[in-house]
């Protein structure tokens, strides 16, 4: 069964939310099976005060370089589950400094992550010094972080399949997503039998994340694990989430987009309306949106048919064939698709040409 792991948590910490809206939003994530919500210390430094008391505390696994000043602050304020960073790449620091972080950790931390920074670079020369700490100190997870978007899919699958074959814990993949891949190098990492994810609405951070509900339907649709939570209400929660951080949702964003069931070209509708299954490999209602049949300069006379049995009107097909020419100039001139009620102004106004004297 795969487990997301949240960060759109993280990034509502650093864009100073409200405590009381962030939340709300970890309550909203939690229905998707989201339980986990990694979060950079110094990006919930400033709610110190208000952190301890918060039921979101402790599903928080904090994320700590591994320094005296971010485990101590870490500990001061009731953190038990920690992901200690670690850059695979950082020369200047060598290997018994994270064996010192780790041994520092395990004095308060009842769960310890080791997450490491860009494998990618150096993968496996250096990748065996690590699992007799992992042993050692009992580290629950190593996160392959692809925090430079280094990866593609047949990497990463390729990467990760060989890992797991040493690996002496579980392993969670988390990509950053500076070059789009970021969703398709997690399916990768499913593919390799990774079972745990980092993810975010959207994909929002700093560095962006695979996103959320692109992976949650994959899974759903792809790996057809269908025993998990209902997404009937995905769009509107993750428009919800995102509201809160004053991010608006792209109308074409994948899975979630207002726009993304809207059709416009002629074949396009006509295909949807004898088999949806041709271009949608999603049902709108699966995640909570609507078809639309947009009415511009690509539709056909079949568009028009369809959308006007969408008002219960049979519209004759030389009645189409004239509407549509002013559809097209209408749309030409206003460069978008034509609005429902501008349509029924030109439906009008020719019903009204079209009445004998």
């Amino acid at each position: 069964m795969t487990e997301l792991i949240d960060y759109t948590v993280d990034e509502a910490f650093r864009r100073s939310v409200e405590l009381e809206e962030i939340g709300a939003m970890a309550t909203i994530l939690q229905r998707y099976g989201l339980n986990v919500f990694d979060v950079y210390l110094r990006h919930i430094h400033a709610y110190r005060s208000a952190i301890a008391s918060a039921e979101l505390a402790e599903r928080i696994r904090c994320r700590v370089r591994p320094t005296a000043d971010d485990l101590s602050l870490a500990r001061s304020m009731g953190f038990s589950r920690l992901a200690i960073l670690w850059s695979n790449t950082n020369v200047q620091m060598p290997l018994f400094k994270l064996d010192a972080a780790l041994k520092a950790a395990r004095e308060f931390a009842e769960e310890i992550c080791l997450y490491i920074e860009d494998l990618s670079a150096d993968h496996f020369p250096r990748f065996d010094a690590y699992w007799p700490l992992v042993e050692r100190y009992g580290v629950k997870r190593v996160i392959y972080a692809d925090s430079k978007s280094k990866l593609d899919p047949l990497i990463a699958r390729s990467n990760l399949a060989e890992l797991l074959e040493s690996a002496t814990c579980p392993v969670e993949f988390c990509g950053a997503n500076a070059l789009g891949l970021a969703t398709a190098n997690s399916l990768a990492a499913l593919k390799a039998g990774v079972k745990h994810i980092g993810v975010s609405v959207a994909g929002v951070g700093s560095k962006g994340k695979a996103a959320m509900e692109e992976v949650l339907m994959a899974v759903k649709v792809l790996w057809k694990q269908t025993e998990g939570p209902s997404a009937h209400t995905l769009a509107d929660d993750c428009e919800a989430i995102l509201s809160a951080m004053n991010i608006k949702v792209p109308l074409d964003k994948a899975v979630i987009g207002r726009n993304v069931f809207a059709h416009e070209s002629g074949i396009h509708v006509d295909g949807i309306a004898k088999n949806p299954e041709l271009y949608e490999i999603i049902r709108p209602e699966e995640v909570g949106l609507a078809r639309k049949l947009l009415i511009g300069k690509h539709s056909g006379t079949s568009s028009l048919k369809h959308k006007f049995r969408e008002w219960n009107v049979e519209l004759a097909s030389n009645e189409a064939v004239l509407l549509l020419e002013q559809v097209r100039e209408l749309a030409e001139r206003r460069k978008r698709p034509i609005q429902d009620n501008e349509l029924m102004e030109l439906y009008a106004r020719q019903s009204e040409l079209d009445e004998p004297e």
